[in-house]
């Protein structure tokens, strides 16, 4: 009887670890696959003119005012140089939230909320010429872009 229970024991330790290493863990710090590989022009568009709504056509959810989670996220914010949140972001259906970093002292800066509510910055990677997004680890001034060219993608788009 005791070999029996030490098989029995073994092959669910055994069963047990071959679950484990073989089920995919959904992590927390994993990003969304909207910004893996290269960025779809519509996240472009958000991230270097502030419009959500190519994202939204492409993604679903809903465009809403970026002032609560401008509160929530001001810690990825360059406070000190008055950066903020572009007036819009957009909800998607699946939780993730989507909203340029207004363009004062980068161009092309977005923050993500996924849908576990883990904020980042993230870089389209626009004005690198690659579109592969990647999380901003230091705020890297690229001079902005003007005001007048922001007013006319507003205009026209």
């Amino acid at each position: 009887m005791k070999h029996s229970q030490t098989f029995n024991q073994s092959t669910i330790t055994m069963m047990t670890a071959l679950a484990l290493a073989v089920a995919a863990p959904a992590y927390a710090n994993e990003l969304p696959a909207t910004v893996m590989g290269t960025a779809s022009e519509a996240l472009v568009t958000l991230a270097t003119t502030g419009n959500p709504d190519p994202l939204q056509a492409e993604l679903g959810g809903t465009v809403m005012s970026s002032e609560d989670l401008q509160k929530k996220v001001g810690n990825l914010l360059n406070l000190e140089k008055q950066e903020h949140l572009a007036p819009k972001a957009l909800v998607t259906p699946t939780g993730e939230t989507y909203a340029m970093v207004a363009p004062t002292i980068t161009k092309d800066n977005f923050i993500l909320v996924d849908s576990e509510g883990q904020a980042r910055r993230m870089d389209v990677g626009d004005s690198e010429g690659h579109h592969m997004p990647f999380v901003v680890k230091e705020i890297v001034e690229d001079g902005g872009t003007p005001w007048y060219v922001e007013f006319w993608h507003w205009i026209t788009g």
